[in-house]
């Protein structure tokens, strides 16, 4: 180990010879152009260690010389943000993600909307429809035509759609064209979408582009963020249960066999933070990945956690109208819809979840 000064902090930062040796950012070892490593791991002995180091640049710089001839110089502010301590003090500090209620989340709807108008002649337009949902995980569109082209155009002005066997774009009724309660009329509780995908979309979008001759259909939608940490706080081995225990998801119609199992809450294994909530009870499977004697205590949890996320408080109920593109995080928030009558047209796509982050990413909202 290396003992190296961070003057910023007063810290001493204790760090293992051979990945300090693997993080050297010279133009030898690293292409600043792509961003990639330019070596293989074998290529550094290892044996590797020091033979030479001192404080550079009034001890803001770390210069290194190593045992197999090769010479670093490191920023020290680098070499203290990449300590995993410092990763998991800044996530638990971070105040990037906003859970909410009902009463928090309305009085907070002016920061969700722009206008399709906006969107297409400004970027900060589009930042704001990223740092809605980053921040509350939910952003609306208005002043979008209804129909499936114009729903597209405003989608693909921030991210790509995700291509599935629904397809890129989905239009859909109360016609059975899949084997899915959302091809109904019927009553449809809080859930995400994809429990049965490897990898759920990361974002979905929802434009009803018709409603005729009948009411009904309000969508409703709730923070499972807000819910399951609240569930970590009131029980916490309510919340490491629903965090280890995979829960089985299926999706079958004719040509297509979708199944995936994982747990319903899923956390950074670093930092602890809650990374995914996986909620579907119409979805589930033949569950069968606990022994019989660990059911009960599964089942408990699942039914606290479910108390949390369909507490009317936590639940915000309006009505999707033509002209108005919602788009909300499938990690997330859980939506839901009540039953209608009339004829009911909406359209959409999924969007993944690595395109959702790295849009972020780029507009300077996440690290």
């Amino acid at each position: 180990m290396i003992q190296i000064k961070h003057i910023r902090s007063g810290k001493t930062l204790k760090i293992n010879t051979f990945w300090l040796r693997d993080h050297c950012r010279c133009s030898d070892c690293y292409n600043t152009e792509t961003k990639q490593r330019k070596y293989n791991l074998l290529d550094i002995p290892k044996t590797v260690k020091p033979t030479r180091a001192e404080y550079i640049k009034e001890g803001l710089q770390y210069e290194v010389h190593w045992s197999d001839g090769h010479s670093s110089i490191y920023d020290i502010d680098f070499l203290h943000d990449a300590q995993v301590e410092h990763i998991v003090a800044h996530a638990e500090d971070s105040t990037v993600r906003v859970p909410w209620n009902q009463p928090f989340i309305v009085a907070h709807e002016a920061h969700l909307r722009t206008t399709l108008a906006e969107l297409v002649s400004s970027e900060e337009a589009v930042q704001k429809i990223v740092q809605s949902l980053i921040r509350y995980g939910i952003a609306f569109i208005d002043g979008v035509p209804p129909n499936t082209t114009m729903t597209e155009m405003a989608v693909r002005r921030i991210f790509p759609p995700m291509k599935t066997f629904f397809g890129e774009m989905y239009t859909f009724s109360d016609v059975q064209d899949h084997a899915d309660t959302a091809y109904t009329k019927q009553y449809l509780g809080l859930h995400t979408d994809n429990t049965y995908f490897c990898d759920a979309a990361g974002l979905q979008s929802l434009h009803c582009i018709r409603h005729v001759n009948g009411t009904g259909g309000e969508n409703f939608f709730a923070d499972g963020l807000h819910a399951a940490r609240e569930l970590r706080h009131r029980n916490p081995r309510a919340f490491e249960i629903l965090t280890r225990v995979a829960v089985p998801a299926e999706y079958i119609e004719d040509g297509q066999y979708h199944k995936h199992s994982a747990p319903i809450i899923r956390v950074d294994p670093v930092s602890g933070e809650i990374v995914q909530l996986r909620l579907n009870v119409y979805d589930r499977a033949q569950f069968d990945s606990i022994p019989q004697d660990q059911m009960q205590d599964f089942y408990d949890s699942f039914r606290e956690y479910l108390e949390i996320v369909q507490r009317i408080e936590n639940q915000w109920t309006f009505k999707l109208h033509p002209g108005t593109v919602l788009i909300f995080d499938n990690w997330r928030v859980f939506h839901g819809r009540h039953a209608y009558t009339g004829q009911r047209t909406m359209t959409g796509c999924y969007v993944q979840r690595t395109d959702f982050l790295s849009k972020a990413r780029v507009l300077g909202i996440i690290d």
